[in-house]
């Protein structure tokens, strides 16, 4: 396989500005130096806490936000230089569908026009019967009929309102799609379908995700790879079924033993992670984990651990990586 999506060395630097003069205070690095392949027809998924990073990432990728400083290729083509024209003719190709289904649709837009807006951006000439029809189609392939077309976001459940936003990135056929915990503000029996959905999606129309979540079973499940960040760094890369069950970053193995078992019996005793979360306006010198690590030594607070292949399809950036 070729890869489809490749960022290199890919930061993002926030500055923080106070007072009248808005003088520079500080910087977030909220994506410090990410470099990731990925494949065509792949299922990448990302974890991590929350703020370490994985919008952002997400949204770079895209160039809905300007990098800092990095690459990104989209099927072998530098994005990070082309212009505003270009890259709007190129989101043809790759779309994102957000975590909030609910802020993601304008109230005012019926379902209609929230689907066909989409092609008056792109300035694509279609007639209005051939759009009609379009939309419809649209809507049965997220499992919606046509006469919701008519309705407005107040009128659609959670889940509708999500099939919807599916449909939406699905409107120009795109070929990757950034799906930003895209179960999270739904019902655990909504989240299913919607999963099943994406499944589906992806076998009819060969598309390639990146998916970010905070729910490891999840990514386990639906995934072939997990990316793991934490504060704007990726500390491990392994296939998603070793993610609960062979980590070899302490980081990756805490977030594997928070995960909730239904059975009690195959519960595991949760340890707490200990210590202080660096500060973002402050990183450490050495490894971002360093002060909640229970395995860190002098070299972890002065050196950061770069990451390395250590199996095939596992990296990993630790000093003294856990043992199988």
């Amino acid at each position: 396989m070729s890869s489809l999506v490749r960022v290199q060395n890919l930061c993002k630097h926030f500055p923080v500005t106070a007072g009248v003069l808005h003088r520079t205070i500080g910087t977030i690095k909220a994506v410090n130096d990410v470099t990731l392949d990925i494949e065509k027809g792949e299922i990448v998924g990302v974890v991590g806490e929350s703020g370490c990073g994985k919008s952002t990432f997400a949204r770079l990728i895209l160039r809905l936000i300007e990098p800092t400083s990095g690459r990104i290729f989209f099927d072998s083509h530098d994005i990070s230089r082309l212009d505003k024209l270009q890259m709007r003719q190129l989101r043809r190709k790759m779309q994102m569908v957000f975590q909030d289904p609910y802020s993601a649709l304008d109230p005012r837009y019926s379902t209609f026009r929230s689907l066909s807006e989409i092609y008056g951006i792109q300035k694509i000439d279609i007639k209005n019967n051939e759009l009609k029809d379009r939309v419809a189609d649209l809507l049965e392939t997220v499992g919606l009929k046509p006469e919701h077309s008519n309705l407005y976001p107040h009128q659609l459940s959670g889940g509708q309102k999500q099939r919807v936003v599916i449909a939406r990135a699905l409107a120009l056929t795109p070929e990757f799609v950034i799906l930003d915990e895209p179960t999270a503000a739904l019902d655990v029996s909504v989240q299913a379908q919607v999963i099943l959905l994406l499944q589906q999606l992806r076998e009819k129309f060969n598309l390639t995700y990146l998916f970010i979540s905070h729910d490891l079973a999840l990514v386990d499940y639906f995934c072939y790879r997990a990316v793991v960040m934490y504060l704007g760094r990726v500390v491990e890369i392994l296939p998603a079924d070793k993610l609960s069950a062979a980590p070899r970053h302490p980081y990756t193995k805490a977030l594997a033993d928070s995960v909730f078992v239904a059975d009690p019996a195959a519960r595991k005793e949760t340890v707490p992670i200990e210590g202080e979360v660096s500060s973002p306006f402050n990183l450490p010198a050495g490894c971002v984990f360093g002060t909640r690590c229970p395995h860190v030594r002098e070299v972890c607070r002065d050196t950061p651990p770069t990451l390395t292949q250590i199996a095939e399809g596992q990296f990993l950036a630790c000093h003294f990586p856990l043992d199988e």
